[in-house]
């Protein structure tokens, strides 16, 4: 069976779209049954970054809401860490967390 390179072009930006590499907000599978758990808001600063930055992680019962956290702020920290952050910032050093508190339920 002989595919056209356009028609192969397109499925692949379909599964790619569709299917894409996660993002830091959006829930993970293991999440999934806590869906009805508002996210936690983690707030970042560093004094080259302009501003407040917000990242949500899911919520996980028994967890201090810091230690939520403490996995975005170490990838804002390590230059080796290739996630995006922060309006994908790539200021990668001098981060701390300002806050950390359960998102409002919509």
């Amino acid at each position: 069976m002989k595919v056209s390179l356009a028609a192969l072009i397109l499925a692949v930006g379909a599964v790619t779209v569709a299917g894409g590499p996660e993002s830091p907000s959006r829930a993970t599978p293991a999440a999934a049954g806590q869906a009805s758990e508002p996210p936690v808001v983690c707030g970042f600063r560093n004094p080259g970054y302009t501003g407040l930055c917000e990242e949500k992680t899911p919520y996980v019962k028994g967890k201090e809401l810091k230690d939520l956290c403490k996995p975005i702020l170490d990838c804002l920290n390590n230059p080796q860490c290739i996630k995006t952050y922060c309006g994908s910032t790539t200021i990668r050093q001098g981060w701390a967390l300002e806050s950390a508190k359960r998102a409002k339920q919509p």
